[in-house]
């Protein structure tokens, strides 16, 4: 006898990824999937600002959520990267700029190859310096990717 396929998704747990995966669940599997998320009565909303990557951006557009009214309804901010403080020692910050750009490609090979031979003899600054949304978080800047400009453009990976 071969047994019926499987028609019902049950996530245990709410909360942003709870609420999350049921909603990529019914929008991908469509109606020929049940999906049931349960939620714990005895566990409030946690009442914490809650903070994305950029990778947001694709899961919203899964899920035909517009950006900009996104940001509207949930009176939402970006932000370009996660600052650490006292990662290395008391004391220390490195900023994790988001993005995948880093430098400029310099000829044949890719800029991160030219800052590891300039840092290794001491003339390079921290690669953060050369990170697009690092340095606009440092300076108080902002602006969402450019759609109009050619995808290898530093604007349109922001």
């Amino acid at each position: 006898m071969i047994p019926a396929p499987l028609r019902n998704i049950v996530i245990v747990g709410g909360g942003t990824a709870g609420w999350m995966a049921a909603a990529a669940f019914a929008r991908v599997l469509g109606p020929t999937f049940k999906v049931q998320l349960i939620e714990s009565e005895q566990l409030g909303t946690v009442g914490v600002g809650e903070a994305t990557v950029p990778h947001i951006k694709a899961f919203n557009n899964l899920l035909g959520i517009d950006e900009a009214e996104f940001v509207r309804q949930t009176q939402g901010s970006f932000k370009l990267g996660i600052e650490f403080v006292d990662w290395q020692r008391p004391g220390s910050t490195y900023m994790h700029g988001f993005g995948t750009q880093i430098g400029h490609p310099l000829g044949l090979l890719p800029f991160h190859q030219y800052w590891i031979k300039q840092h290794a003899r001491g003339k390079a600054q921290p690669l953060g310096a050369y990170t697009l949304n690092t340095v606009a978080a440092a300076r108080g800047k902002f602006m969402t990717s450019a759609g109009d400009v050619p995808a290898n453009s530093l604007l349109a990976n922001i």
